[in-house]
């Protein structure tokens, strides 16, 4: 009982965040190369729109709107940078959504960990770091 209650909860805050972000622009554009995880979901390479829904929620989605509604916390980075960015961890072969960066501000939005991300960092499996930068 106490799942499905979570489970709902989550859902009306979701749709709660859509509605209130339905006029925010885009933080970001950009064409991925490789497939990647997100909100335990594997997106194929696309180009994606990343919203924002308001101050806990992003939306990544594609043309075909195939996507994920993503919870997120603040992290703070250095000088702003005049275009906005995406960052992913790649543990193997697998990519991880990790931050998504505005132009022209120096806070981005982190992305949770996946449980399948989480049990790759356990295991002990090397990261490493690809930036993409946002179209203009």
């Amino acid at each position: 009982m106490k799942r499905h209650a979570w489970q709902t909860a989550l859902f009306l805050l979701v749709l709660v965040a859509a509605a209130v972000g339905q006029d925010n622009p885009a933080v970001l554009k950009a064409n991925i190369p490789f497939p990647f995880v997100v909100a335990n979901r594997t997106l194929p390479a696309r180009h994606y729109v990343v919203s924002t829904l308001g101050e806990h929620t992003i939306r990544v989605a594609n043309s075909q709107e195939l996507g994920a509604f993503v919870l997120i916390s603040s992290v703070d980075g250095r000088a702003p940078e005049n275009t906005g960015k995406s960052v992913f961890y790649r543990y193997e072969d697998r990519h991880f959504l990790a931050q998504v960066w505005n132009p022209g501000n120096n806070q981005g939005k982190q992305v949770y960990k996946s449980p399948a991300e989480k049990e790759l960092e356990r295991k002990g499996a090397s990261k490493e770091i690809t930036v993409l930068r946002a179209e203009n």
